[in-house]
């Protein structure tokens, strides 16, 4: 009998391995050298319920990058991406022994840097984690491309900071579940 075939994506359409995405670009490489950013950006709408378009979403973060996304994509850049959608996010500077969010935070952008390099991951508690608060009592949430290929990785902001950033601090973009017209960023455009 074959062996099922290797995929970037999880059994329920999340990207979970970025060194297997070799099919979308991303300004001068393709997306297992440097696309974090934009997966980062899909696996959090995706978790909204929002369908996007990998090459459609990459291209259009792109267009906000340094040096045609040479360097990845900053984030302050993925942050006003979010935001164009709807999804207003407050960032927070977090130690690794310390990292804990505001109760009501749903979802979330990580940027830390692992062994290979600085890195983008996505957590969201909008689906049912068990269970969901670990022996301490803190939230537990699913984090998409932390560990390639893993599609069902649940930890606590802590625990996945301790365990895969080394250095002793994260920034992390925190979206507290409440959803904006994506029209009210720029009052103009509701003319």
């Amino acid at each position: 009998m074959e062996a099922p075939k290797k995929t970037a994506y999880s059994n329920d359409g999340y990207i979970v391995d970025q060194a297997r995405l070799t099919d979308v670009r991303y300004g001068l490489f393709t997306s297992n050298i440097n696309g974090c950013g934009w997966i980062a950006e899909f696996n959090f709408l995706r978790a909204q319920g929002q369908t996007v378009n990998e090459q459609a979403l990459a291209d259009d973060l792109i267009r906000y990058t340094l040096f045609r996304g040479l360097t990845g994509t900053d984030l302050f850049r993925l942050k006003r991406a979010i935001r164009r959608h709807g999804y207003p996010t407050k960032l927070f500077f977090r130690w690794n022994q310390k990292a804990r969010l505001p109760e009501e935070t749903r979802a979330g952008v990580i940027y830390y840097c692992h062994k290979d390099g600085f890195h983008f991951v996505t957590f969201s508690r909008l689906e049912a984690v068990e269970p969901p608060v670990d022996a301490a009592g803190e939230k537990r949430f699913r984090f998409f491309n932390g560990i390639a290929g893993k599609s069902n990785h649940y930890d606590t902001l802590r625990g996945f900071l301790a365990k895969h950033n080394i250095i002793p601090f994260a920034l992390i973009l925190a979206w507290p579940g409440k959803k904006e017209d994506p029209a009210s960023e720029n009052p103009a455009a509701s003319d």
